[in-house]
């Protein structure tokens, strides 16, 4: 692989983030109920984590001289508007997932191809959007106990 080969497998995750379903549900108004705003919160700070992991690729990039490319978000996302938390997290976790998993693959793609500075950038990051991961997790607990405490 060249290196622009590597800048484009890198671009590639920094479009994958920077358009994940997670951040569209950031910027689009989800419902929950009063007692639950705490949860939207967390996931809002999630979201800012992980955008934060995207300006480091971007870093990296830029860095490179790479013309830097954030894509736009998927079609299928644009039915999720004014959902309740509730009714996406378990997508939000799915779709997460294969972020993470992406991650990780680039990263070995590109220890692989001789680029230790991007595959450890990444390496770090996928620890980052695991992190993310779980606490996702954490919240969707929470909103299951909530129904039972209801219910």
């Amino acid at each position: 692989m060249t290196c622009q080969d590597n800048e484009i497998l890198l671009n590639g995750v920094l479009i994958q983030m920077a358009r994940s379903f997670l951040q569209y549900v950031a910027e689009c108004s989800l419902w929950v109920a009063a007692n639950d705003a705490s949860d939207e919160a967390q996931v809002l700070v999630l979201a800012a984590r992980q955008r934060q992991d995207v300006a480091e690729i971007a870093a990296l990039l830029d860095a490179r001289e790479h013309s830097i490319d954030f894509g736009s978000f998927p079609t299928e996302y644009t039915d999720q508007q004014f959902l309740a938390l509730k009714s996406v997290i378990r997508s939000l976790k799915r779709s997460h997932e294969s972020v993470c998993n992406s991650v990780r693959t680039t990263a070995v793609l590109l220890r692989n191809a001789g680029d230790s500075e991007a595959a450890d950038l990444l390496t770090t990051i996928e620890s980052h959007e695991r992190d993310i991961l779980r606490a996702m997790h954490e919240i969707e607990a929470l909103l299951v106990s909530d129904v039972a405490a209801v219910g």
